[in-house]
Parts: structure tokens; C-alpha cells; sequence
């Protein structure tokens, strides 16, 4: 996030259809939508463009008075974070319920915020329901507006008002090129492995809710983050579950909000539990990740509670023991809880990018593959004499190689899994997955 984007805040009770309207102010399907109150507990971030300037969306958890459910409190905390970094507050109200003693409070609480306040009645569809909202007047405000998040009636003029108010500087051509070249970070893992905790400290402040119950984060969370002189895009994203444990809807979506955020990242940190270590749904994460052709950092979360009973090197060895096809990723030890370890995962995730985005100038690779075969030829497939020709990059992110044979179906997978550890002997390419195309020459 740079701060020459306009910040603004959309703040309800549960239930009221925040992220719905987050959804359609963004324009794509970002946040979980889900008639279940309390879906939405960390703050998300999604960007939007108005009048040629782009301002910051954020939908946070929904405001409750109640402490039955235990996450009351921490939610309050995300809701009082996000007003203090806001420009602009858009506090919305339910136009089928009516006013409720919770929009009260809000509205008490938001009269001690000193930033524009935009009271936004929602699923208002019709001229009839319209006619029937002058009970919200009691809150107030001068100016109420009624809009449908769901079929995106009213949103034009809300948005207009609200641009008019807190009208942003242009970005420099520059800023938007540099954005757009910040390299993307997610956190995945089974739940409670203390993802949210890393992201935490990673950012330095409790962006991410934490605590002990499995599941707490369901959405994907995007945050900005500025390490080593770089900016870096960080995304805390949900546990990932084995299918047979998806008991409800939601869980659901936060499964695949976890495969969409590693999809948009460029870099992947798996985080495990030290004390539980990498299982078969770690390797199915892996093997996630490595399909995607994303970078893989593996991060030994909770390291403090075993760290008298391995060493680092053996716990590495048990690693890739367990996760063999991850044998190419580096492994990082740290304790959230201690801030251990975070910078290192940093340092790790940038020096993966580099590798991810290296490219190997032809002559230079070709010098190489021909000492590969020299050192290891192809044996006879099929009564015939399997020759590689020449090999060159295709591209990078990731590095892509394709090797032009005579009879690129018969070179066998032992063969191509030779040259795949021969490419990462004399050029490295640590945590990157590497692909090898084979073409007929």
C-alpha cells in the first residue's frame, strides 16, 4: 500500500452485506461472500479506480457488542486499526432488517472518528423499501444512501460523493510501474501452524487476528510490507483442510481463497508446525504450489518448542526425507512467538524471487547441456538413439526450458529429471520450480 492511495473503510454489524459490497466496488470476486454472520473477521484490502486515481477498499469484521463468540475483541481491534489508517469511513446499515441496537453503537463510535462519514443503507431494490427507511434518521446523519451491493443500484453516486471528498493525488507513472513489479508473498499451511502470527510479525503491528482456535483466518489478506528497501506484497491466506474436513460453506471458500492467493503470488511460504513436522497434506500443498510454477520457501514455525531435540540440519534432512519433490526449496527455522527468524524468511523469499525471474543466456546453456550428455547420454528407447540438439530459456516465473530432440517422446522421465538436478548444480535456481519442455527438432 502507498500512502498517495486514499484509504476508506467499510464498517457494519454483521450480516449487512459488507463484503458483498466490497466485491462489487473492486469488481471481481475477492472477498467470501456468505449469508453467515461472522464471516469476515481480518481486515482485506482490494483496490478500485476512480476519475483516473486509485484508492484502497477495506472491508473489516462485522462490529458486534457480544463476547459470546471469543473473537469480539480481536475483531474491534481490526475495525479500530482500519478507521485509524482510513481517509474515509463507509458505515453501512441493512435496509430489509431495519435499525438495530448494534448500528447504534457503531454510530456512537464513528461520531469520535474525525473522517468523513458515508451512512450507506444496503439492499434497498426498490422505490417501496426506500420509502421505509426513515427510521435510520435517528442516527443522525445529514445525508443517508440507499444502494443495492448485490445488483449495483446506487453505487455510482456513492462512489462519486465519496471521490469528491477525499480526492487523491494522481500516481506518478513511475509509482504505478514500481507497484506493479512488487513481488507477491503468500503464507499457507494447515491451520494453526501460525501463519497469521509470521504475518504479524512480519508487519510489525496485529493486522492478522490470532488466536488458538483452527480456522480463525477464512479469507485471503493482502497487506503491503517494506523489507530491505523493497516493497512486497504480503498474503496471509486460510488453512488449508484435506477435503473430508470441510464441514461447512465457508470453509469451502477459504480452501480455495488459499489456492487462488497462491496462484497470485510469486513466492510461497509453506509454514509448518515444528512440533507436529511435514505430513502427506504438506506434500499435497507442495506439490500445489509446484504445479503453479511458484516459488517455495518451507518456514519451521514454533521452532522454540523443539528446538532441543533436533538440530537444524537434521530437521532439514527429515524435510525432504518427508517432502521429497520439495528437495529444491530452501528450509527456514522461526518462532513467531520469539520474532525469531522472520527477517530470515524475508531475506529467503526475495533471494527466491531473483532466482525465480534468472534467465541463463543460450550459448552459456547450451555449453552446459552439452557436458550434461557428455557426462550422461540416453540410452537406446525403443531401438532408437534419442538425441537432445540444443536447449534455450523460454521464459522466466518460472524458468521455463525447452530442449529441441529427435524424439523429445521417448527421452524418458529418469532422463529428465537428470537434467532438471544437472540445471540446479551449475545454475542454482533455489526454491524455483524449473519446467523442461521438449520439442521436435
Amino acid at each position: 500500500m502507498t500512502r498517495n492511495q486514499r484509504v476508506i473503510s467499510i464498517v457494519g454489524r454483521p450480516n449487512v452485506g459488507k463484503s458483498t459490497f466490497f466485491n462489487r466496488v473492486i469488481g471481481y470476486r475477492k472477498a467470501i461472500t456468505e449469508d453467515t454472520p461472522g464471516v469476515t473477521r481480518d481486515r482485506n484490502y482490494g483496490t478500485f479506480e476512480m476519475s483516473g486515481r486509485n484508492y484502497l477498499l477495506v472491508d473489516t469484521g462485522g462490529f458486534s457488542s457480544s463476547q459470546e463468540d471469543g473473537f469480539s475483541k480481536l475483531i474491534m481491534r481490526q475495525i479500530e486499526a482500519s478507521l485509524e489508517e482510513s481517509d474515509a469511513v463507509i458505515f453501512l446499515l441493512d435496509g430489509k432488517e431495519g435499525l438495530m441496537p448494534a448500528d447504534r453503537d457503531i454510530a456512537r463510535m464513528l461520531r469520535k472518528v474525525h473522517k468523513p462519514v458515508f451512512y450507506v443503507i444496503n439492499k434497498v431494490d426498490s422505490k417501496k423499501r426506500e420509502d421505509a427507511l426513515v427510521e435510520f434518521f435517528e442516527l443522525g446523519a445529514d445525508k443517508f444512501y440507499s444502494v443495492s451491493a448485490e445488483h449495483g443500484l446506487g453505487m455510482g453516486d456513492l462512489l462519486d460523493d465519496i471521490c469528491a471528498v477525499i480526492k487523491g493525488e494522481e500516481e506518478e507513472d513511475e509509482e504505478v510501474s514500481s507497484q506493479s513489479k512488487m513481488t507477491r508473498i503468500a503464507l499457507v499451511g494447515k491451520p494453526n501452524t501460525g501463519k497469521s502470527s509470521v504475518a504479524n510479525c512480519m508487519l510489525g503491528e496485529e493486522r492478522m487476528i490470532v488466536s488458538d482456535i483452527p480456522g480463525t483466518t477464512r479469507d485471503s489478506v493482502d497487506s503491503g510490507i517494506l523489507f530491505d528497501g523493497k516493497q512486497l506484497v504480503l498474503i496471509d491466506t486460510a488453512g488449508l483442510r484435506k477435503k473430508g474436513k470441510i464441514y461447512e460453506k465457508v470453509e469451502e471458500y477459504s480452501v480455495s481463497s488459499a489456492v487462488r492467493s497462491i496462484e497470485r503470488a510469486d513466492v510461497v511460504n509453506l509454514i509448518i508446525d515444528a512440533a507436529e513436522g511435514p505430513g502427506h497434506q504438506e506434500g499435497s500443498i507442495t506439490h500445489l504450489i509446484i504445479s503453479r510454477g511458484k516459488g517455495l520457501c518451507i518456514v519451521i514455525n514454533k521452532w522454540d518448542l523443539v528446538e532441543g531435540q533436533f538440530t537444524r540440519e537434521k530437521y532439514r534432512e527429515m524435510v525432504y526425507e518427508r517432502i521429497p519433490h520439495a528437495s529444491f526449496a530452501p528450509v527456514v527455522f522461526s518462532s513467531a512467538i520469539l520474532g525469531t527468524g522472520i527477517d530470515d524468511i524475508l531475506k529467503l523469499d526475495l533471494a527466491v524471487y531473483e532466482e525465480l525471474t534468472r534467465r541463463i543466456p543460450t550459448a552459456q546453456l547450451n555449453s552446459a547441456f552439452a557436458e550434461f550428455m557428455t557426462r550422461h547420454g540416453i540410452s537406446y528407447q525403443k531401438g532408437k538413439q534419442v538425441k537432445i540438439f540444443y536447449a534455450s530459456q523460454a521464459k522466466a516465473l518460472p524458468p521455463t526450458f525447452v530442449l529441441f530432440s529427435n524424439h523429445p517422446r521417448l527421452v524418458p522421465d529418469h532422463y529428465r529429471k537428470y537434467l532438471e538436478n544437472s540445471i540446479r548444480e551449475q545454475f542454482g535456481f533455489m526454491g524455483a520450480p524449473i519446467r523442461l519442455v521438449l520439442k521436435r527438432k
